[in-house]
């Protein structure tokens, strides 16, 4: 015997629709406190409030939670295909039925969540509330996606002006009531009971957009509202639009998501210990962090125009750090947002003729591969799901000059089309050029500049830079880009470059195998002789200090090793069982051991690398105990 509601205790207050709605976002935040409740949900709590009181037809018919309850697909699928076949005799009558199945199954889920969240009531007719509630909002769901593939429902559905949502969000919010119902049911349930008069309940409903009229489902026959397209003030994309900063909005639904996400990203961001942690990795290159970390504010502030990706123009000698700029600022904000940032590296070099370009776009119909997709076109892909991404066009003056001419559409008006004709919007993106405009090798060692400390000769050097950048680049292009120019390194910059990467050297030998790398000042000296210059800055510092100070010490602890690990067959397949899925994956585990088997096994716990008679020595020092 299913409870009376009526009998049920409850606590009667009278409310207006403000109110409500301020109750129901208090109980939602004490619930839930880490969990937004939107707009469209409060009105979808509000309706279900205020519309069930006045239904008076028994919402739940045999019928209707036999269809909910007992689903069968194929049944279902063939009411459908009947219902909206068109024939000459009862197309008009199969239609209007066809229209009214989703509201017909939602209207059980309402109400479910109604009587369960103000009265308590757990069963209806010997079915669990709960189950049949959720239940109800996915299977509405469900016929709404499966009727709009018919073309004139799709229509109907796309034009009506009751929708909550556009036809799409609208499958999706009925999904999501499903699966949060019992939320749902708690927050109706921790505003209390309510009672309103019949104007009331009247004006709160009107108030509130239904779905397809929803209440009409239960009740007799109702006129079809006139299809049209929905006006401004009832379209949530364009209300949304409207309120973008910078006035115009980006072109589709996921741009306009990434711009308010990127927006509440870069706010949150404290910029002075971002500016910090990249003048740490950046090497004697303060003022261009400084004008990118600058930058960032206008995001933070929400005052960048959204339509246009900002473009940066790094131009400065080779070696000094340009690229590394771009890398170690994604790889900061990755960690601090702990979200991918999308990266396209583009390398100019491979650009030098006008054709290369349909790599980007695609080639042209008719020409060779253009049925394939170009690379912009797959990386868009993955960056328009993205709150921010990054393009970095690499050594752009040696790319022909029509790339530059490509990207700077893209810079003007945010997007760009492919070779099928769809439109690529990268409002979402930075675009970094990097450049060596006037630091090129021959003006280099035709005019020695020396460091830093001969303000003269630099400052007649950077004059040269500068005639030549004008003198290479289009004003349309340097209008739309942001100039950071990098500093010349000196010295005392090869010192600090050698100690961050010796020490990404020696922290994975100490992680790895336990063994302490040190380096003497004369192996310092002569790395710095060997991996740095004026001329090609500290470019060659890397390669140099990988083959020193890893490769050559990979070979020695190898030759070096007391014994060889006889696990290591039984871990092969090992980690093959898991990869076939016939073994748990523990990211944990598996990192513990194969580091364990891994781990050299040697006599020594230090190893000194020295400098003299013109080569490298690798010195064991201390002793470790037998494993």
């Amino acid at each position: 015997m299913s409870e009376d509601p009526e009998s049920l205790p409850g606590r009667i207050e009278r409310l207006d629709r403000t109110s409500l709605e301020a109750r129901l976002r208090h109980a939602a935040k004490v619930l839930a406190p880490d969990r937004v409740i939107d707009d469209i949900e409060v009105r979808h709590l509000i309706r279900v409030i205020t519309a069930c009181p006045s239904w008076v037809t028994d919402v739940y018919s045999e019928d209707r939670i036999a269809r909910i309850m007992l689903p069968d697909r194929g049944l279902m699928d063939g009411l459908i295909e009947r219902l909206v076949r068109r024939t000459d005799r009862d197309e008009g009558e199969a239609v209007s039925r066809a229209r009214r199945l989703p509201d017909d199954v939602r209207v059980v889920g309402d109400k479910a969540l109604f009587d369960l969240g103000l009265f308590g009531r757990r069963s209806v007719k010997g079915y669990d509330l709960e189950e049949l509630g959720a239940r109800a909002y996915r299977l509405a769901g469900e016929l709404l996606e499966l009727l709009a593939a018919d073309r004139r429902l799709r229509e109907f559905f796309k034009q009506n002006r009751l929708l909550m949502l556009p036809l799409e969000e609208e499958v999706v919010f009925l999904r999501q009531c499903s699966q949060e119902f019992r939320h749902y049911a708690e927050i109706i349930k921790s505003t209390g009971s309510v009672e309103q008069s019949e104007e009331e309940i009247r004006d709160l409903a009107a108030s509130v957009p239904l779905m397809a009229a929803a209440a009409a489902a239960i009740a007799a026959e109702e006129p079809e509202r006139p299809a049209g397209e929905p006006s401004d003030e009832e379209n949530p994309y364009i209300d949304a639009a409207a309120g973008t900063p910078g006035g115009e909005a980006p072109s589709s639904r996921d741009q306009l998501l990434s711009c308010y996400e990127r927006i509440l990203l870069f706010s949150s961001l404290d910029m002075d210990p971002l500016r910090a942690a990249l003048d740490a990795i950046i090497v004697d290159q303060p003022e261009a962090v400084r004008t990118l970390c600058d930058e960032f504010s206008l995001f933070a502030a929400g005052t960048r125009d959204p339509r246009k990706p900002p473009g940066y123009f790094l131009v400065g000698p080779t070696g000094v750090g340009k690229n590394h700029l771009v890398e170690s600022l994604v790889r900061l904000l990755e960690g601090v947002w702990s979200t991918e940032v999308p990266v396209l590296t583009i390398e100019g070099p491979n650009y030098t003729y006008p054709s290369d370009i349909n790599e980007l776009r695609g080639a042209t119909r008719g020409f060779i591969r253009s049925d394939e997709e170009g690379l912009l076109t797959s990386f868009h892909e993955k960056s328009s799901r993205a709150p921010f991404s990054v393009i970095l066009i690499d050594e752009v003056e040696k790319a022909h000059r029509q790339l530059i001419t490509y990207f700077l559409s893209i810079l003007d008006r945010g997007t760009t089309t492919d070779n099928r004709g769809k439109v690529l919007d990268f409002s979402n993106t930075m675009v970094f050029f990097t450049s060596n405009l006037g630091y090129s090798d021959a003006q280099q060692r035709s005019a020695p500049i020396g460091y830093l400390d001969d303000e003269a000769r630099t400052e007649a050097s950077d004059t040269d830079v500068r005639r030549e950048i004008r003198r290479r680049l289009t004003p349309e292009f340097v209008n739309r880009v942001r100039m950071i120019h990098f500093n010349r390194l000196t010295p005392g910059s090869a010192e600090r470059i050698l100690d961050l990467e010796l020490r990404k050297i020696t922290n994975r030998y100490l992680e790895v195998h336990g063994l302490q790398i040190e380096v003497d000042a004369s192996a310092r000296d002569e790395l710095i002789r060997r991996g740095f210059s004026s001329t090609f800055g500290a470019r060659h510092l890397a390669a140099t200090l990988e083959s020193v100070c890893n490769v050559e010490i990979a070979k020695r602890i190898r030759q070096d090793q007391v014994q060889l690990d006889s696990d290591r067959d039984a871990m092969v397949v090992w980690l093959r069982e898991i990869r076939d899925g016939s073994r748990t994956f523990d990211a944990n585990e598996v990192r513990s051991r194969v580091l364990d088997v891994t781990r050299a096994r040697l006599s020594y716990d230090s190893l000194m690398v020295g400098f003299a008679g013109g080569a490298f020595s690798y010195t064991p020092r201390g002793g470790c105990e037998s494993e």
